[in-house]
């Protein structure tokens, strides 16, 4: 069985009837120069950021938001995308019950794990977590079936009911180990085909699952990645030792966090993820969901036949003129859905236009 590692500060937050989630990751905003990715998606993210500003959501920022492996610091990256920073402040409140912005670090940007009180000075009394944990209100027995779903159009923009904060609010449960034992206690076991969490849903950046970005690996990883790749990426390189630009190490760390949601002792259900870069619902790439509708049956190629609402990934938003990100609701009467959304350029007529597009979903999670 896949080891769940120990996570050094956990947010708990407990979802109630009218609550509203939009999990982005993989920013990398960087200096503004040519080895920025971030840049020129810059008006899309501002663009999908009002919207979810203006719609109530809860924002979460699921790691490597800040390229600090290529930049020495974090002032220029601030000076070159102000009007962003500008615009979180808008999420942001100094009390943890009432904030709408959480900040999960990533590999990329784990110098936050020590450094919060640089953040700090934009955003007071912020606190940078390594996981946050998505957990029901206690008493909580509603669920959703997949015909129900159904009612909620994959398609449909309009608003869901205002916010409602718990009594409790945000939790934080302190600095330690990922100790949030599920009432009652019990595993995390198998969803199958279908999301069904009883316990809680765990997010993490990802980097967790893959070697060369944790542990040891990360200071080899980021030795490199600071001297050598911002002007090899200036010319065009692509760099093959990152999970982002590479399908085989995609498939590996998706394998190993798909297998610490299905199989650990903390009452984790569901795992949701970034650092790949590539999206996943149900623990299916949107390429293989796409290969197994088009029923193409092509001889050596290996990718999983089933879905399984274990795992899922965010996608990130340095796609080449898009963003990806999970939307999580919660309604009293349909329970929690999952979508998969997609902003990016859209032609109507002959202006261009930001849309929101859902790639997938929603999906019915029960708590």
């Amino acid at each position: 069985m896949e080891t769940l590692p120990k996570f050094e500060r956990i947010r708990r937050l407990t979802i109630t009837p009218g609550m509203k989630l939009i999990v982005m990751s993989d920013m990398h905003r960087g200096d503004g120069s040519g080895a920025d990715d971030f840049a020129k998606n810059a008006l899309i993210y501002r663009c999908a950021l009002e919207h979810y500003l203006e719609s109530g959501f809860i924002y979460i920022e699921l790691g490597d938001a800040e390229e600090l492996w290529e930049n020495d610091n974090f002032d220029q990256i601030y000076i070159t995308h102000t009007p962003v920073y500008e615009l979180l402040a808008k999420f942001h409140d100094p009390d943890p019950a009432k904030t709408r912005y959480l900040k999960v670090w990533g590999n990329h940007d784990l110098y936050w794990k020590d450094q919060e009180a640089v953040y700090r000075t934009l955003f007071p009394g912020i606190e940078i977590h390594e996981g946050i944990f998505l957990t029901a209100p206690k008493g909580w027995k509603g669920g959703v079936g997949k015909d129900e779903a159904k009612e909620f159009g994959a398609g449909e923009r309009g608003a869901l009911p205002s916010q409602r904060p718990s009594d409790d609010g945000i939790i934080d449960s302190g600095s330690g180990s990922n100790s949030v034992k599920a009432e009652g206690g019990g595993t995390g076991g198998s969803c199958g085909g279908s999301v069904t969490v009883g316990r809680a849903i765990l997010l993490i950046h990802g980097h967790q699952a893959d070697p060369k970005c944790s542990g040891e690996g990360a200071a080899v990883s980021k030795f490199f990645v600071h001297h050598f790749w911002p002007d090899l990426q200036r010319c065009g390189v692509k760099d093959p030792t990152r999970a982002a630009l590479n399908p085989g190490l995609c498939n590996e760390v998706d394998r190993h966090l798909h297998e610490w949601a299905n199989q650990n002792d903390q009452g984790i259900t569901v795992i949701i993820a970034g650092h790949t870069h590539r999206s996943v619902f149900e623990n299916l790439s949107l390429t293989e969901r796409r290969y197994l509708e088009s029923k193409i049956k092509t001889e050596g190629i290996r990718i999983k036949h089933q879905p399984d609402g274990c795992y899922y990934n965010t996608g990130s938003c340095v796609h080449p003129l898009s963003i990806t990100g999970i939307e999580i609701t919660f309604d009293g009467g349909t329970g929690t859905q999952l979508r998969l959304v997609e902003w990016g350029q859209a032609a109507e007529g002959h202006a261009l236009t930001i849309q929101r597009t859902v790639l997938e979903g929603p999906q019915p999670v029960s708590l």
